[in-house]
């Protein structure tokens, strides 16, 4: 299930002079984007830590000025809210259970010495929002795979894509990210990142039964960084409302959110031939041979197939539009490919575990693809059944 993850609330509130903002430090050491000039922001990370080794989750918490005018400051907080009421992120956090969530953060506030209402925590518009879904890939499939799956989707409009490999952790783990200034999405191994980063007493008690657990688990998430990037992606669902902590705290609106991003990112028109792309050699040549006759086709499948491999797919499209200058021409192009890739059959392909398990993705989403119906896959709730490991790799005959 699709569920809201992080948050972060903006107030005005003065400096309280206590404990629990007794830290001063120079924006310049934080990673927050949206500081300029000399300013500074007050916490306590010496206390946050120290409760973190004991085993306790605490939220992020800070005063900062205004950039305007430094006079005038805010009292910042940025939580999971898995974490915050249930100790861990693997957890689901309901539409149900909003008032609980209003209640623990005011418990905080007070706990520090800041005194926010429910009322102006329902009606503030957040500042940064995360929402993600954990997909059970179990033992046939590990997450490697299913990142592997999921690689070749690497264009999304103005954003960077880079794939991170946590190798020098003692567990492990990928993640391949898209990153623009105000919004991410990623996907990466939940599984070894809780392995890897473990602090709350439930976190560590789960990391032990996942050390002995088969499942594998992905992981896609969404983060939205600004109150106005919120605004802008909750308008197609929220209409004329302000996105408010109340008004987007609903499941079918994270639900939709979530499964367009996922849709617009990993169902690209070409996913057949980015498939293709990914055989080797002398098996995409004798494939080109027996599926198509015209030569001006097959070059032109072939052409764009060498590119894909060269280049990926976010590159193979700039270098097109720099060579053309026409995002018109780019997607006529685009219009063709997809007609010719239709004359081909998708279980002719060497590997297939790469369709299966992207299509399994997807279908954690709602979201079809021609693959599904190509390939008969009906899934259901065990991934093994699906995607069989003496299936994954067999030649069609």
């Amino acid at each position: 299930m699709i569920s809201i993850d992080t948050i972060r609330l903006k107030f005005k509130w003065h400096k309280p002079d206590n404990f629990y903002f007794k830290e001063k430090i120079h924006q310049k050491e934080l990673n927050l984007f949206y500081f300029s000039g000399n300013r500074y922001i007050w916490t306590n990370n010496a206390w946050r830590k120290q409760k973190q080794d004991q085993g306790f989750y605490i939220p992020k918490y800070w005063i900062e000025q205004d950039f305007k005018n430094p006079d005038k400051t805010y009292i910042c907080f940025e939580a999971s809210l898995p974490k915050l009421l249930n100790g861990h992120n693997h957890s689901v956090i309901y539409e149900y259970q909003f008032d609980e969530v209003v209640k623990t953060i005011c418990t905080f506030f007070n706990s520090i010495g800041i005194f926010i209402y429910s009322y102006q925590i329902k009606e503030v518009v957040p500042t940064l929002l995360a929402i993600g879904k954990n997909i059970i890939l179990e033992k046939n499939c590990s997450c490697n795979l299913a990142l592997k799956a999921l690689k070749p989707f690497d264009y999304k409009p103005s954003s960077k894509y880079r794939v991170v490999d946590f190798s020098d952790y003692k567990n492990q783990g990928k993640e391949i990210i898209f990153s623009q200034t105000h919004e991410t999405i990623k996907a990466y191994d939940k599984k070894r990142e809780t392995l890897n980063t473990a602090k709350t007493k439930e976190e560590k008690e789960l990391a032990e039964k996942l050390k002995n657990s088969p499942d594998e688990i992905l992981r896609i998430e969404l983060t939205l960084k600004t109150g106005r990037k919120i605004k802008q992606r909750f308008r197609p669902y929220l209409g004329k409302k302000t996105p408010t902590f109340e008004n987007i705290f609903k499941q079918s609106i994270w639900e939709r959110l979530l499964k367009d991003e996922v849709e617009s990112v990993f169902n690209h028109p070409l996913q057949k031939i980015l498939f293709l792309s990914l055989e080797s050699q002398p098996f995409i040549d004798k494939f080109l041979d027996e599926n198509y006759s015209h030569i001006q086709t097959k070059d032109t499948v072939k052409g764009i197939l060498a590119t894909l491999q060269a280049y990926g797919l976010a590159e193979t499209r700039a270098r097109y539009l720099r060579r053309y200058k026409s995002r018109q021409t780019w997607y006529n192009y685009l219009k063709r490919l997809k007609k010719l890739q239709e004359n081909f059959d998708i279980k002719a392909l060497e590997n297939l575990s790469n369709v299966q398990i992207h299509s399994y993705v997807l279908s954690q989403f709602g979201i079809s693809t021609s693959a599904q119906n190509e390939l008969g896959l009906i899934f259901n709730n065990q991934l093994s059944k699906n995607i069989d490991i003496k299936q994954c790799n067999t030649k069609t005959k």
